[in-house]
């Protein structure tokens, strides 16, 4: 097994059977199944024949086929604490998952966000300026409320160092609503497609197929934090 693998065989993921329902009834927006908060997000759309989920600042990337008219996403978060997101998936299939498989892989996510698109460039940032904005400014303003800046700093490393942007004169007040529950969908920047950015740990993430009932892979699991 290398480093960038885990064993996810023998653990199934507890909140897995409320996202599984979830998924399975297309009518609803949110649901609250065993504890878990489920939220439709909405659809990643572009241009793309695969949409990238990554880092928009980080060093990799990973990607998923887009579904025709667009990718629904789903926001997993414990029904106590609705702050904090523990997982999402990406559904590019009409087919819902059953199950998810025995081995996943990390995902660097250093600034704290991760964002899913359907850009068919191939820069890193690519469609991703605004969002990177709109999370400099709630950052920003969460810093000063709370008093704790660790965030806000390590997103400032990552634009100066990393991508080598200056964010000195960027908004410091964020749109009311913004990442309100730590997600945040947008036009891309060409007015094609979406953009969605969702705040997690920097410390990293992880990639685990779903599968159906015939053992083919229908969906990403992404889970935050390691």
């Amino acid at each position: 097994m290398s480093d960038h693998e885990y064993d996810q065989h023998g653990d199934e993921y507890e909140y897995l059977p409320a996202l599984i329902a979830a998924i399975a009834d297309p009518s609803a927006r949110e649901w609250t199944v065993d504890g878990w908060r489920i939220e439709r997000l909405g659809l990643v759309r572009g241009t793309a024949e695969y949409g990238t989920i990554g880092d928009p600042l980080g060093p990799e990337s990973t990607g998923f086929p887009m579904r025709a008219g667009g990718t629904p996403v789903y926001l997993v978060t414990a029904q106590d604490d609705p702050g904090t997101p523990v997982a999402a998936l990406v559904h590019p299939s009409d087919t819902p998952p059953v199950r998810s498989d025995d081995w996943g892989d990390r995902v660097a996510t250093p600034s704290g966000l991760i964002v899913l698109h359907g850009d068919s460039g191939n820069t890193t940032i690519g469609p991703s300026g605004e969002m990177l904005r709109r999370t400099w400014a709630t950052l920003h303003a969460r810093a000063a409320a709370e008093g704790d800046d660790y965030l806000l700093e390590n997103f400032r490393g990552h634009l100066t160092k990393v991508a080598r942007l200056d964010p000195a004169d960027w908004p410091v007040e964020p749109v009311e609503g913004d990442f309100a529950n730590e997600w945040l969908m947008l036009p891309d920047e060409d007015g094609t497609g979406t953009v969605l950015g969702i705040l997690v740990d920097p410390d990293g993430s992880s990639t685990t197929m779903c599968l159906d009932a015939e053992g083919e892979p229908v969906a990403a699991l992404l889970t935050f934090g390691l």
